[in-house]
């Protein structure tokens, strides 16, 4: 029987900083229960373990979820 892991949603600098700045979105450790935690550690692998976010299921409600916030690349000028 094979395991299916969830996928982690990755979010933008710019996407979680503006879901931050409205309550839906912090750090990984501004959330006090620590087995919610272990849980999204193991299910969620590819979670680094650094945030969260409230984001839309597919009947779009709300859900707490871990998030990878993608790092920031450097733009070049053309």
């Amino acid at each position: 029987m094979s395991v299916s892991t969830a996928a982690v949603q990755s979010l933008t600098r710019p996407d979680y900083e503006r879901l931050a700045h409205l309550g839906y979105a912090g750090a990984a450790p501004a959330i006090p229960d620590s087995a919610v935690l272990d849980r999204w550690r193991g299910d969620y692998p590819g979670w680094r373990g650094r945030y969260w976010a409230f984001l839309d299921d597919e009947r779009a409600v709300l859900r707490l979820r871990p998030v990878n916030v993608a790092r920031q690349t450097a733009q070049r000028a053309a």
